[in-house]
């Protein structure tokens, strides 16, 4: 009798509904899901926009009623891009929020203080803000990325400088924490690929405006291009300080940066405008004012109708496009939802067209949806736009200046 008893009981507790009751953040009519990311400070655009632009696709979803019923609660904490905010914040989210998956994290000195808690509690974790290496290798199995990586941004900037432009001496100035050590390795790489070592490497501390010392040294340096790490203001403050020494590069960053703040940042320290087709961003998701792609023009409509008077940009594109990604997911695992099942079908998922002009695929050890970038520059007016690469004669052109 004790082992019919028994066996009752292990048939009960691995029925798809009491699965359902032992995944934490799913109830019959929701699931939670929850953010830590920089909503006030010196990054607070990034993290604002990133989850501002998530909003307003689960807005859309919880209109129609949700993913197989159930409404998608998307809880925002504000870490001011504190690494140690972003642990507290993610106890909290896990241990009393009992949220199903973590979502949005922005930076990467913040989110690779929660690799370790990620891996112990056994919670998915998709679409961060960085594309450092340290959250990719070794392979994480609850860690996913839908964007490209840093190395993959670094690789392109210097195959823009070098192959392209044909330029021999670039320089790095970077923000000394993960997230500058992350471009600075992938930098080194694409370098060492051509043969090159970078001419000029200097530093700055991460929110901080103090930047005369690398820009005496990128000044000094004679370089023909410099790539950037950091975030907005100081990046702006740096590119007039080298100006004002008297030195025009090439100036590079990625897309961490949030074209739309950087773009203020750069007018606001009333960077020579002459200079500005010099100034480049790769990015990791196209134009927000792309009307070819439907996905853009369903976020440029959605947006204006959630969020009135929010600008479309970068940033709030990636959010909006993970959110995408993630409600896709979540109506392929089906109603009967639970962590396990979820990893599942993403690493099944592969060539999905997510409506940005290229395919999203994961894979049982590929948890990178996206490797491709696209290239921006800035505009007279602020605003970053994207471009194909230039043809031979616009190089000899842009070179020659």
């Amino acid at each position: 009798m004790i082992r019919v008893v028994l066996v009752g009981l292990v048939l009960v507790a691995c029925s798809p509904d009491a699965e359902i009751r032992q995944s934490p953040g799913i109830s019959d009519d929701a699931i939670l899901i929850g953010s830590s990311s920089a909503l006030t400070g010196h990054a607070s655009f990034l993290g604002s926009q990133y989850t501002l632009g998530s909003k307003v696709w689960f807005n859309e979803v919880n209109a129609a009623g949700g993913i197989h019923g159930r409404r998608i609660d998307f809880l925002t904490y504000d870490d001011a891009y504190e690494p140690d905010k972003t642990v507290a914040n993610s106890r909290q989210l896990i241990d009393e929020d009992r949220v199903f998956m973590l979502f949005d994290y922005v930076g990467t000195p913040t989110s690779v203080r929660i690799i370790d808690m990620v891996h112990d509690e056994g919670i998915p974790a998709l679409g961060f803000l960085t594309g450092a290496e340290t959250l990719r290798t070794p392979f994480r199995p609850n860690i996913f990325h839908i964007r490209a990586s840093y190395y993959h941004e670094a690789e392109g900037a210097v195959a823009y400088f070098v192959d392209h432009l044909r330029f021999e001496k670039i320089a790095v100035m970077y923000q000394d924490d993960a997230f500058g050590l992350a471009v600075l390795a992938g930098v080194q790489l694409s370098m060492r690929r051509r043969g090159l070592e970078i001419t000029a490497i200097d530093s700055f501390t991460r929110g901080s405006l103090e930047l005369d010392r690398p820009i005496d040294t990128i000044s000094n340096s004679a370089a023909d291009a410099v790539i950037m790490v950091g975030t907005y203001s100081p990046l702006a403050k740096f590119i007039k300080g080298v100006h004002d020494a008297g030195h025009r590069p090439y100036f590079h960053t990625v897309s961490f940066v949030g074209s739309g703040a950087f773009g203020r940042a750069i007018l606001k320290e009333s960077v020579d405008r002459s200079q500005f087709d010099r100034i480049i961003v790769t990015q990791v998701v196209p134009s927000p004012y792309a009307e070819d792609l439907a996905t853009v023009r369903e976020y440029q409509a959605q947006l204006a109708t959630h969020f009135p008077g929010e600008t479309p940009n970068f940033v709030s594109l990636e959010g909006y496009v993970n959110a995408r990604v993630l409600t896709r997911i979540l109506s392929a695992t089906g109603r009967n939802l639970s962590r396990e099942r979820l990893r599942q079908t993403i690493e099944g998922m592969s060539q999905i067209d997510i409506g940005i002009g290229m395919p999203l695929a994961f894979g049982l050890f590929d948890h990178s949806g996206v490797d491709n970038i696209y290239y921006s520059r800035l505009g007279e007016n602020g605003l970053f736009s994207v471009f194909d690469l230039p043809s031979r004669d616009e190089l000899e052109h842009a070179v020659a200046r």
